[in-house]
């Protein structure tokens, strides 16, 4: 687990932090790459539209085959994917983790939520 605060700069570390602990681990770095991308998008959605600023707890755990992200915040509405034109510079986040996830969802805990993904990973050979 790791609390981070409520900062567009937490989305780094959970990032440093995700790749350290999946490379000690032999997962390719595609996969690795996949997985920082999956909860970069996942912090950064929780840090753009949650106001309070209570610190986030992220968790990720790690199997053969899956990495399960989870990042939980105070917010009271659940993400949802957007459709935007080509132009938008923003509104993909969660239509990047539904790509790279085999499957993603959202539970209520306690005073808030927990978004999580399942991202598919390799081991290195």
């Amino acid at each position: 687990m790791l609390l981070v605060r409520h900062d567009p700069t937490s989305a780094s570390v959970v990032r440093r932090e995700i790749a350290a602990d999946l490379s000690a681990r032999a997962i390719t770095p595609d996969s690795v790459d996949d997985v920082v991308l999956v909860a970069s998008e996942l912090v950064g959605n929780a840090v753009r539209h949650v106001d309070d600023p209570a610190d986030l707890d992220i968790a990720w755990d790690v199997d053969d085959s899956t990495v399960l992200v989870r990042v939980r915040d105070t917010g009271s509405e659940d993400p949802h994917l957007q459709h935007v034109g080509a132009e938008a510079t923003g509104g993909r986040g969660l239509a990047i983790v539904s790509a790279l996830a085999l499957e993603w969802g959202v539970q209520r805990v306690g005073h808030g939520k927990q978004v999580w993904a399942r991202v598919p990973i390799r081991q290195a050979i």
